[in-house]
């Protein structure tokens, strides 16, 4: 049996979960004010996912960049490892895609900020 105790963040109330995992493969939630503390606590004892946040450098300043949808958190290094690889530019938007399905994810780097070096 596998059993995690968290703190749900899906919502402001931050429920504290016990999430149990038997030896069939049954899962069982409990601590939950709402589904989504459910919804939770499956997924993190099941196939845990982050979404991803980091900055890179470009010749005129820096990029804010996330992905669009959470990565499998076994994935994390090895998206940050392909954001650091990627070559940049120096037009960047707000909103542009920065890599497309990094890593057969699904999930895309978004640019969500841009400072420009003065």
């Amino acid at each position: 049996m596998k059993k995690l105790e968290l703190t749900c963040i899906r919502c402001p109330i931050g429920c504290h979960l016990v999430v149990t995992k038997n030896d069939k493969g049954e899962v069982s939630v409990v601590g939950n004010s709402c589904p989504r503390g459910e919804e939770y606590g499956r997924q993190e004892i099941t196939e845990p996912r982050r979404t991803i946040t980091t900055i890179k450098s470009f010749k005129d300043g820096t990029i804010s960049l996330k992905t669009d949808i959470p990565v499998k958190k076994e994935q994390y290094f090895e998206v940050l490892d392909a954001i650091e690889s990627q070559k940049t530019k120096n037009n960047y938007k707000i909103g542009d895609i920065f890599i497309k399905n990094v890593l057969g994810t699904h999930s895309n780097i978004v640019v969500t900020g841009i400072h420009h070096e003065e």
